[in-house]
C-alpha cells in the first residue's frame, strides 16, 4: 500500500472507506464519515476566514470526534492550527490566540466561560456542541460550498457527507517581519460569549483504527 505524502491527501484517501475509523464513547465514525466531516469544516473554514488574512484556526476543545475532524479539516483547507490551552485565563488567554493570529476559534460550550468578557477582536467563534454550529454545516441550496449529500446513517451530528476535494483556503500573505515592526490592522469587530461552566484538557486522545 503506498504511502499518503501529505495529510491533507491521507484524509483524501478515506472517501469511500466505512469501515470503522474513529471510536469515541458510543459514537463510531467510519473513515468515510471523517473524510466527509473534515471536508464539511474544510469548507466552513474557507468561508468564514476574512479575505487577506493568515489561514490560522484555533482550537479549544476536549478530546471528542471534533478534534480530529478538525486537524483534518485544516489539512484539507492548508491552514496552521494553534492549540488553544484551556488552563490560561484572562489577558494569557488572549494573547495565545491572538498572537497565532486566530481568525476562527472552535471551541465548546465547557470552555466559554474561559471567554466571557474578553476582547478577541477579528477572531470568529464557533461552539461545536449548538444548534447555531450545526446550521453552520449544514447544506444550504445555492450556497457556495462543496456539493453535499445526506450523511450516511450513524454519523457524528453535524457531520456531513460532502466530497474531501475541497478548495483551499487563500494564499497566505507575505509575514511581516519579525523585528517589532507593526502588522497592518485586520478587521475590528469584538467578540464575547459567555457559557455556563469550565473543563481542562490536554490534547485529543479519541481512537483511531489503523487502516
Amino acid at each position: 500500500m503506498r504511502s499518503a505524502g501529505t495529510v491533507a491527501e491521507l484524509v483524501q484517501r478515506q472517501w469511500g472507506d466505512h469501515r470503522p475509523g474513529l471510536r469515541h464513547e458510543d459514537t463510531v465514525l467510519s473513515h468515510h464519515q471523517v473524510a466527509s466531516g473534515a471536508a464539511a469544516r474544510a469548507a466552513l473554514l474557507a468561508d468564514l476566514l476574512p479575505a487577506g488574512s493568515e489561514p490560522h484556526l484555533g482550537v479549544m476543545l476536549d478530546n471528542t470526534p471534533e478534534f480530529p475532524l478538525w486537524l483534518s479539516a485544516a489539512a484539507l483547507a492548508g491552514a496552521a492550527v494553534a492549540g488553544i490551552n484551556p488552563t490560561r485565563r484572562g489577558a494569557e488567554l488572549v494573547r495565545d490566540i491572538m498572537h497565532t493570529e486566530c481568525r476562527v476559534l472552535i471551541t465548546e460550550r465547557a470552555h466559554l466561560p474561559l471567554l466571557d468578557g474578553l476582547a478577541l477582536p477579528g477572531v470568529r467563534v464557533l461552539v461545536t456542541d449548538t444548534e447555531e454550529y450545526a446550521g453552520l454545516l449544514a447544506p444550504t441550496p445555492g450556497r457556495n460550498r462543496a456539493t453535499r449529500s445526506s450523511p450516511p446513517p450513524g454519523p457524528e451530528p453535524g457531520c456531513c457527507s460532502t466530497s474531501p476535494r475541497v478548495p483551499p483556503v487563500r494564499p497566505r500573505p507575505p509575514c511581516a517581519p519579525r523585528d517589532g515592526s507593526p502588522r497592518p490592522a485586520g478587521r475590528s469587530s469584538t467578540t464575547s460569549v459567555s457559557g455556563v461552566r469550565t473543563s481542562t484538557t490536554s490534547a485529543c486522545r479519541c481512537s483511531t483504527a489503523t487502516r
